[in-house]
């Protein structure tokens, strides 16, 4: 039900059909009372305002008397992207919350209301009751999910036998061991600062004998009972199935994490819990899970008409936000897994290839919550596994999802964290390689060699760079912070060649993981110039050959004052726009010398975007095709973004650095390498 304040929401004159975006402020409840009153007698809408109000400080305070009532509440309606989904805002004192309001007739309603049922833990019989009948489905009617992602299902090295005792598990050599079901369920957990039960080289032997479940942390136990609970015999738990004091284990197992997650049935996540003994089940409102009922319509263009709320930014956190999604390997642990089963603070959700489903909404969340990029069914790669299917023509627009899919992994990625920095590349190996057998492409430190010119003019959101070497600064993976991969553009002009890339694996066995050494060797136009702080705007940054007039921006990867003056900006592409190409631009790379190096060897330290009259000022070119038709230094001339000369070897390379050595502000063509 909804109260009499939202239930003049929906009446009065309409506007949905007005164009205006930003509708006008209108009153809602008179006092922080008022609405407590509302949400007490059932109102659906007031009672979760007070349920995302209920952690705020001002909140806490008014309830207590300390500060006066946080009055009134707010609401307005704005249009959302689509034409019968528009967005409801409430603002109560400083806090603002959203909801989507959905047409009936575009959308449909919500399935049956389970909230009645749901159990007031997320481990309740109700919770556990859901999260088997998704299970099951999904095994039997969810094609796509059960298409292995790698090319043979192979097990893992070891396994947690759970199928016997209720109080006891064994550790289980699979090739000691005839394994009899080959369905094993993974756990996905931050470890946290607690001390934990591990695997080592001396208790190897103990725990094939047994693990008593009283030795286990709390979300492990649980783990094990969800996974009996669905009749799947094994479970793998990464501290327990890696031997932890053993560097050669951790680095050939982490090799296989492909496989152990790309083969298994179900991956447990502990997504809420700080560490090992928190657990994953929680208590919870069951209230919360309540749909929204439908809503009649009396707005006069709109008498009769059916809508429903939906809470998108909540789920936008609940999907993507929590400890164990912040922690670097579980991206990958989520995206290869063919189901992945959540454990939230209030209730279940549920991922598979095919499907994204909560408690709330079991049989899929509404239409609208995938709407405006916010899509969980990218992360689950489900386009991937379809590509047997496709007919050749067909392969292209594959491969262009392929690399959009990598460039949204990688801007989830960086912005997680890692225990070891040195787990960078590691750490998203085995999507790499996922992406690879899609792509039919060259993997190289985080970028794709087909589309390596592009790549290159990636951006980061903070400025960080670590000192332990683990990618060359041409690499998104050599800097901290969120990275944002460049779009591809179809209208675009390539200024370099780029004749060779090379990167050294750490490891024999892993081509798409850590690297000790990298660079690419190009030719180009290398403009000298000079990296000054932008007087006008303290904070930006610009360079002392830009003439007024020239629009230009810099984002560096490092902070200024780790950044040398004398600076060389290498054009890499230009996107142009429009009619006669009026409108264009040049992106660029940053470059400085590399310390301690020949001449002609750099670094990269950012990119820089400039319209086409920087490179006029300093080149004499009226136009950025000119650029194309300059001859470059050595066997061939014009602009590629290709080579035939590309490989992951780590063999040195022969060839001269051919640069003129002309006055800073000047620019010229000439050879050079980035490492």
């Amino acid at each position: 039900m909804l109260c009499e304040a939202c239930e003049k929401i929906f009446c009065g004159r309409q506007m949905l059909s007005n164009s205006v975006r930003l509708w006008k402020t209108n009153p809602h409840h008179s006092s922080l009372q008022s609405i407590i009153d509302a949400s007490a007698s059932g109102c659906w809408i007031c009672y979760r305002l007070l349920a995302s109000f209920s952690n705020k400080t001002d909140y806490k305070a008014a309830i207590a008397g300390a500060s006066p009532l946080i009055t009134p509440s707010t609401w307005k309606l704005n249009h959302a992207s689509d034409q019968r989904c528009w967005c409801l805002q409430f603002l109560f004192g400083d806090n603002y919350h959203e909801f989507t309001v959905m047409s009936h007739e575009k959308y449909g309603g919500p399935d049956t209301n389970h909230a009645s049922i749901a159990g007031d833990t997320t481990m309740s019989d109700a919770a556990l009751s859901q999260a088997s009948k998704w299970y099951r489905e999904c095994l039997l009617k969810h094609t796509t999910c059960n298409t292995s992602l790698v090319s043979k299902c192979l097990m893992p090295t070891r396994l947690l036998r759970i199928d016997g005792s209720e109080k006891y598990v064994r550790l289980v050599l699979t090739k000691e061991e005839v394994v009899q079901d080959s369905h094993y369920s993974t756990l996905s957990h931050c470890w946290g600062n607690s001390d934990i039960l591990k695997l080592t080289i001396s208790n190897l032997e103990s725990l094939k004998a047994g693990i008593s479940l009283e030795r286990l942390p709390k979300t492990f136990i649980e783990a094990i009972f969800v996974a009996r609970k669905l009749f799947i015999p094994y479970i793998w738990i990464d501290s327990l199935c890696i031997i932890q004091d053993s560097e050669d284990d951790w680095q050939a197992e982490s090799v296989s994490m492909e496989d152990v997650y790309g083969s298994s049935s179900l991956n447990i996540m502990a997504t809420v819990s700080k560490n090992s003994h928190e657990g994953l089940s929680r208590p919870r409102d069951p209230r919360m899970l309540e749909t929204c009922p439908a809503i009649q319509s009396r707005w006069e263009d709109a008498k009769n008409d059916l809508f429903y709320l939906f809470n998108k930014k909540i789920w936008r956190e609940k999907l993507y936000s929590g400890p164990l999604l912040v922690r670097g390997w579980v991206l990958q642990e989520r995206v290869l897994s063919p189901r992945s089963l959540h454990f939230r603070d209030s209730e279940l959700l549920w991922e598979c290839r095919e499907i994204a489903s909560c408690e709330t909404y079991p049989a899929g969340l509404p239409e609208a919550c995938e709407q405006e990029n916010f899509k969980i069914r990218p992360l689950s790669g489900s386009d991937l596994y379809e590509r047997k299917h496709l007919i050749d023509g067909a392969q292209k627009t594959m491969k262009g999802i392929a690399y959009d899919r990598w460039s949204r992994w990688v801007t989830l990625y960086s912005g997680t964290h890692l225990t070891r920095d040195s787990d960078k590349l590691a750490a998203v190996s085995a999507l790499a390689k996922c992406t690879r057998a899609v792509l039919d492409d060259v993997y190289m430190a985080g970028l794709w060699r087909s589309m390596f010119a592009d790549q290159l003019l990636w951006c980061v959101c903070f400025t960080s760079r670590p000192k332990d070497y683990r990618a060359p600064t041409w690499s998104w993976a050599s800097v901290d912070g969120v990275v944002i991969l460049p779009s591809i553009r179809p209208n675009t002009k390539y200024h370099i060649e780029i004749d060779e890339v090379r990167v050294t694996p750490v490891s024999g066995v892993d081509d798409t993981g850590s690297i000790s050494d990298g660079y690419f060797r190009a030719r180009g136009l290398l403009i000298r110039d000079k990296l000054v702080n932008d007087q006008r705007n303290p904070g930006l940054h610009s360079l002392a050959g830009n003439d007024k007039g020239t629009v230009l921006t810099i984002e560096l990867d490092v902070p200024f004052d780790q950044c040398r003056e004398k600076v060389i900006v290498v054009p890499i592409l230009t996107n142009l726009d429009g009619p006669g190409h009026e409108d264009y631009w040049f992106h660029a790379l940053l470059l400085q010398e590399r310390a301690m190096s020949p001449n002609g060897f750099y670094t990269r330290i950012g990119l820089v975007s400039a319209d086409h009259s920087y490179v006029k000022n300093k080149m004499g070119l009226d136009h950025p095709q000119s650029l194309s038709k300059l001859k470059f230094p050595g066997n061939h001339g014009g602009s590629s973004s290709k080579s035939n000369n590309s490989t992951q070897d780590g063999g040195g390379a022969d060839f001269d650095v051919e640069l003129d050595e002309s006055l800073y502000l000047e620019g010229s063509l000439g050879s050079f390498v980035v490492y």
